[in-house]
């Protein structure tokens, strides 16, 4: 995309628009996390087939890159409400039909879903919000994460502990994605892509761009390992959670918006001090908090409260460390935008699949739940060196420091 003139856009609002569409999609991807052992147990599977289903839908953003230029052929506006569209009609299908064959389908439709649209997204703030800016626009959209947990972990507790079902809740996403899509068609700019600069890419294609930088490399290895890391236990916790303080399903639902309430005071963090204390250096205190905090947490099995400040600190840290580097990567490669942010949103899902996969084997190998914290803790520092020595904030190419009002 070629420079975007900002004087007749209120960048305020359709970053505010961004936000609230790209938090409904974001609930396809978080709603299920909590609830593992009750969703298996509603669709009469064991738990090992929704924590693999729920790493599988978060691996299938590998093939990212094959897409993320979709955005610069035909808009980034058109491709995210086609997306909210696509999501609203998989969404209808799982309201009607209610057996795992067709859950994991849904579930892996809503997966491609958000491997596109995340990726239109960054690109298109990347497009009108100046680096000396963008920490601020990118942090307000990440609110979306959290916010999805914080919103949908209440509900959907209600709906399974009161006998409504997953049928229940695709009916709400549904509802939900069309009002997105109608958001995002009233209040997005439109985007004029270059047709004839843009074509579909494949991984491959992708490699053979993001290779001749290695800044591009590194953060690409820093996104995979700080996933990986968070994964490896994200996707044990609510077991471990139930075993040790045998608590119910609703119940749990509530418990986990202080994940969602942590990730948001990372984002409000990363909105108010990133662009002036430093992307980089936000980064390299959050991966490292949060990967020493994975070993420490199973020792705080003795108390709900301190287990609960040890998972508010995890994650309010680790959305420190992704919220600041993505900022940071929209400008390794400002002339592949698209395909440094599809590719960055290839290892962020390699990295789920990945750490959902080896978490769950890791499990039921060992039985240990402090085991498994343990490798998390060996990952997460890795993510910290590589960004620590590879990394540098001063590799980047700012934008010129054009004043723009949020």
């Amino acid at each position: 995309m070629g420079a975007v003139s900002l004087q007749n856009e209120k960048p305020a609002v359709f970053i505010v628009a961004l936000t609230f569409s790209r938090l409904i999609m974001n609930m396809t991807r978080r709603f299920a996390y909590p609830f593992a052992s009750q969703i298996a147990a509603q669709l009469g599977v064991p738990l090992e087939a929704v924590q693999n289903l729920i790493a599988l839908q978060a691996g299938v953003g590998i093939a990212s890159p094959m897409f993320g230029p979709l955005s610069e052929r035909y808009g980034r506006k058109w491709v995210m409400m086609g997306m909210m569209l696509l999501m609203a009609a998989v969404s209808a299908a799982g309201a009607l039909l209610a057996n795992f064959w067709v859950f994991a389908v849904i579930m892996l439709v809503l997966g491609v879903a958000k491997m596109i649209f995340d990726p239109a997204l960054l690109a298109y703030v990347g497009d009108r919000i100046p680096y000396h800016r963008r920490a601020l626009a990118v942090g307000t959209t990440e609110l979306s994460w959290a916010g999805a947990l914080f919103v949908i972990a209440p509900l959907v507790g209600f709906l399974l502990q009161g006998g409504y079902g997953v049928q229940a809740v695709f009916a709400v996403f549904t509802v939900l994605a069309l009002i997105g899509a109608l958001v995002i068609f009233v209040f997005i700019p439109a985007d004029r892509p270059e047709h004839h600069a843009v074509k579909i890419v494949t991984p491959l294609d992708a490699w053979r761009i993001v290779r001749g930088s290695p800044v591009a490399l590194a953060a690409l290895a820093y996104s995979f390992l700080l996933v990986a890391a968070n994964e490896l236990m994200f996707i044990n916790y609510s077991p471990w959670m139930e075993a040790s303080f045998h608590i119910p399903t609703n119940q749990l639902g509530i418990l986990t918006t202080v994940i969602a309430a942590a990730e948001v005071l990372g984002e409000f963090v990363i909105i108010g001090l990133a662009d002036r204390l430093g992307k980089r250096r936000m980064a390299l205190g959050g991966a490292l908090v949060g990967a020493l905090g994975y070993v420490i947490l199973p020792q705080l099995a003795f108390s709900l409260l301190a287990t609960m400040i040890g998972l508010f600190v995890i994650f309010m840290s680790i959305e420190i460390a992704i919220v600041a580097s993505i900022p940071m990567f929209t400008e390794i490669l400002p002339n592949s935008r698209a395909v440094m942010m599809s590719s960055n949103a290839s290892l962020h899902s390699l990295g789920r699949l990945t750490g959902g996969t080896v978490g769950g084997f890791l499990l039921r190998q060992t039985g240990s739940f402090g085991m498994v914290c343990f490798f998390a803790t060996l990952i997460g520092l890795g993510a910290f060196m590589m960004m620590w020595r590879l990394v540098p904030e001063t590799a980047l190419m700012p934008e010129p420091k054009a004043k723009i009002a949020l």
